[in-house]
């Protein structure tokens, strides 16, 4: 019998020094994809899409390929390293820094741009950044290990500021001519968002700041419930059953987690969940007996953005001016293989 394993704790606080963003293209609309792709690939299972995007209630997301045909690379200026760049230039920006400011860069994504080199390395190339990166490969909550890694970084007497960027382009991991026989693939085209977010972190101080984050994981044994294989098309693979019967227990396992910190859902004004479907915020609260007003959820907007899902909503979070010491505690999950992670912001 596997005895669960407690998930890590940080310790003190880190600075948010800037957030950016970076989005492809204009929004495209849930029906007008499903169009396109049905009028392009002949997908004859339209009306089924139509009920899984509604299902989802994701209306619309950003997309870095434009569907011209079954297999194709990213737009001009919009593949997931330059998406990457992007959002970290932006960051910081906001943090009135600039690139040779930086002591580490962390990147975190499941479509990078090739296996090797990492995906981070090209975002390095882009943004003339010659100092130390890393990348980690976790889907939806390579956030919260990144996370780990900054505290540890910044806890070093005199350590200059640390930049995580989250990036997916998932769009380029949907076959068209394999949808019709799969409904997984079905999914990852009303449900799927590309895009990119970026936080600058330091050493603490006043203003805004992230404390009270953990990593863990319950799926040890466990089969994959979201899984990309070698062997297959280049496509994300769906067990549905699994995925359902896994939400609860990882909501679970976060709230137990921030427990351990002290914190209870009770004690911070807003929570942001894994920004899986644009329902996910009303799910969330009913099963902590919540009001769905506490929970902000942009996945309705943007899809699922994966790697980039917290940093997103995060950052418009934070866009939208909360007044000072308000407390967001995030929720991430994903079911890969059963991790989640989180930590409290708060806003300065």
């Amino acid at each position: 019998m596997n005895t669960p394993h407690p998930a890590w704790l940080s310790h003190g606080r880190v600075s948010v020094l800037g957030m950016g963003t970076a989005l492809p293209g204009a929004p495209v609309a849930t029906g007008a994809l499903i169009d396109r792709v049905a009028t392009r690939f002949a997908l004859s299972r339209h009306r089924e899409a139509t009920v899984i995007g509604r299902r989802l209630e994701i209306e619309a997301r950003h997309l870095c390929r434009s569907f011209e045909t079954a297999h194709e690379a990213a737009r001009p200026g919009e593949a997931n390293p330059e998406l990457a760049a992007a959002a970290v230039v932006s960051a910081l920006g906001e943090a009135g820094l600039a690139v040779g400011d930086l002591g580490y860069l962390i990147g975190h994504t499941t479509t990078p741009l090739q296996p090797l080199p990492s995906n981070i390395a090209f975002v390095a190339d882009r943004l003339g950044y010659g100092g130390p990166h890393l990348e980690l490969r976790q889907a939806c909550t390579g956030f919260a290990n990144a996370l780990m890694i900054a505290f540890g970084l910044l806890a070093a007497p005199g350590a200059r500021p640390v930049a995580i960027v989250g990036s997916e382009t998932g769009s380029l991991f949907f076959e068209p001519m394999h949808a019709d026989r799969d409904p997984g693939q079905l999914v990852n085209l009303v449900q799927m968002g590309d895009g990119a977010g970026a936080i600058i972190l330091g050493h603490a101080r006043g203003g805004a700041s992230i404390t009270a984050a953990w990593f863990g994981a319950i799926g040890l044994g466990r089969a994959p419930g979201l899984q990309v294989r070698a062997d297959t098309p280049r496509a994300f693979e769906h067990d549905f059953a699994t995925i359902l019967a896994s939400g609860s227990q990882l909501f679970d396992a976060g709230r137990d987690a921030a427990a351990r910190h002290g914190l209870t859902l009770d004690s911070v004004d807003t929570i942001i969940p894994h920004q899986v479907s644009g329902r996910i915020g009303r799910q969330a609260a009913a099963h902590f007996g919540l009001p769905a007003e506490r929970f902000f959820v942009n996945a309705d907007r943007l899809g699922n953005t994966g790697s980039a899902a917290i940093w997103l909503a995060l950052a418009e979070l934070r866009r939208s001016a909360p007044t000072t010491g308000h407390r967001t505690l995030v929720l991430g999950a994903e079911a890969t293989k059963f991790m989640h992670g989180g930590f409290v912001y708060e806003h300065g």
